[in-house]
């Protein structure tokens, strides 16, 4: 009577010996270290369970030799080996990675320029993310992206808040502020988009900075004005591009500086003198870059200079009568331009849109000279013509007279290259490149951020650079997979659905259960 009194409370002392030894051993996963909060409930659980066994051993050893328990030790043997084969295959995965982008659109794939800069870093380019433990995963398949392509790209996370010494060190003052570092050099990024991550990249691992030098006093665009008509938002993007920016009075100076990379003249009112003329002409003969934004009339065409190029600024002013310009609270003097000819300034900007307040029209020469190659890779729309008489224009009414009036589509943005006549310039360049836009509004303040204008822009300075992996990246936008319907297969569709199939299980149940009785 004892005895059996003995095993009743072995039983109770069992099942409790159970819960307090998992409950020790959860303590201690949560905790991660030996503590009494942990050692005491799995000592006693321990203790409670071998007095459960010493009554219980017949009992305890039936139930092993049993054949439900042969067949549930099996069962448990299977699921280790299977969890063992899955951890294994898990392993080799994470050391052999694979990674496939099976969106249409490729979303989710790096550009082919950011694979070729990424396959030419010779050191380890290391990644400091400093992101708060939630927001790391923003980025993180981004960095996955990249670390597939090179071993070298080595990125680590640090959460500001956790370790603020480390913040301090790398000067990083904001969260989501990643550190990019080659040699010695180190550049900050606060959005890591393709086009960001990559610039950076560029930057870093680029020998040395070029120099954009912009001509002055001749009624140019302000460069350092933030007003409606400056161009301190172009400045800030140069200089975001690691370019270093400079002016030059070509009246004041023996010539374009040496250390110029790209000369940009940038809505010039008046005229410039022979002498200047002639400073620009040898500095783009010996392989120099030269970026011309003009204006209408009467602001200066550059004839003289243009005319070694192949091309010609012609004495009208672009009207659009497309209507898209009105879309964006503009007239019919501000064509837009939503496809452009295949070029290394505008391969990557696919339909995005640049505008053009009060550009004249340009025209491509038909006999060019030895040398030359030119590309109209911006064209007015064919609702367009350029307009030559100036009363009509004073007056708002203008209408399309041909001649001399001429049909759109008309080029208004051209890119030229040319042997250089004196062999290669100071900067190593074979041929001279020139850009020219009938138009310098696009790239002031209030149009600068207009859809892809400053895209545009810096696309052009870093073709003219001979930078062409600095040539914007733009946003992979997921693709419209939306189906259109019609009126009539919306109505069958929501027939079939709200009745017709009710009705058919409907129907089956009813049939199922006459059979069955």
């Amino acid at each position: 009577m004892e005895r059996s009194a003995m095993k009743k409370y072995s039983a109770m002392a069992g099942t409790l010996g159970l819960i307090l030894a998992a409950a020790g051993l959860l303590i201690y996963y949560v905790q991660a270290v030996w503590q009494w909060q942990n050692i005491v409930p799995l000592a006693l659980g321990g203790a409670l369970l071998v007095f459960y066994l010493v009554f219980n051993l017949k009992e305890v050893l039936a139930f092993i030799t049993s054949r439900g328990a042969l067949q549930t030790a099996n069962a448990l043997v299977m699921c280790v080996l299977v969890l063992g084969l899955l951890g294994f295959a898990n392993y080799l995965a994470g050391k052999h990675t694979w990674r496939k982008d099976t969106t249409a659109a490729k979303q989710f794939s790096l550009s082919d320029q950011t694979k070729k800069i990424l396959s030419a870093l010779k050191e380890d380019l290391r990644i400091t993310a400093f992101y708060q433990a939630g927001e790391q995963d923003r980025v993180t398949d981004q960095f996955k992206e990249y670390a597939s392509v090179t071993p070298k790209f080595q990125y680590e996370f640090i959460d500001p808040d956790k370790k603020p010494d480390m913040a301090k060190r790398f000067g990083v003052t904001a969260y989501n502020t990643t550190v990019i570092s080659y040699r010695g050099q180190d550049e900050k990024i606060t959005t890591a988009t393709e086009e960001d991550l990559t610039n950076a990249i560029i930057k870093v691992t680029r020998d040395k900075k070029k120099k954009i030098y912009f001509t002055t006093n001749h009624g140019e665009k302000a460069l350092d004005s933030d007003e409606r008509l400056g161009m301190s938002a172009a400045q800030k993007s140069i200089k975001d591009k690691n370019y270093e920016i400079g002016t030059v009075s070509l009246i004041d100076t023996a010539g374009v500086p040496s250390d110029c990379s790209v000369l940009v003249i940038a809505g010039a009112q008046t005229p410039f003198l022979p002498p200047e003329i002639e400073k620009v002409k040898t500095y783009l003969n010996k392989g120099g870059a030269a970026f011309l934004l003009l204006e209408p009339e009467p602001a200066p065409a550059f004839s003289e200079i243009l005319a070694d190029y192949g091309v010609q600024a012609n004495n009208d002013l672009i009207i659009d009568a497309s209507g898209i310009g009105q879309l964006f609270g503009a007239g019919p003097d501000m064509p837009v331009v939503t496809a452009y000819s295949k070029h290394a300034i505008t391969e990557k900007f696919g339909s995005f849109m640049t505008a053009y307040p009060s550009t004249r029209s340009l025209t491509l020469m038909s006999e060019k000279p030895a040398g030359v190659t030119t590309d109209a890779f911006a064209n007015s729309s064919p609702n367009s013509w350029g307009e030559t008489n100036m009363d009509e224009l004073k007056s708002g009414r203008v209408s399309l007279n041909v001649p001399p009036d001429r049909r759109g589509p008309l080029p208004l943005a051209v890119a030229v290259t040319k042997s250089a006549a004196d062999g290669s310039s100071t900067n190593g360049s074979s041929s001279s490149r020139l850009a020219v836009f009938g138009d310098s509004d696009f790239a002031t303040n209030y149009l600068f951020g207009f859809q892809k204008n400053g895209d545009l822009f810096m696309n052009v300075v870093s073709w003219l650079a001979e930078e062409e992996d600095l040539i914007a990246i733009p946003p992979k936008n997921p693709e419209d997979r939306r189906i259109s319907l019609d009126a009539a297969s919306s109505k069958i569709i929501m027939l079939v659905s709200l009745f017709l199939l009710p009705l058919a299980a409907f129907g089956t149940a009813i049939a199922v259960y006459v059979k069955r009785r």
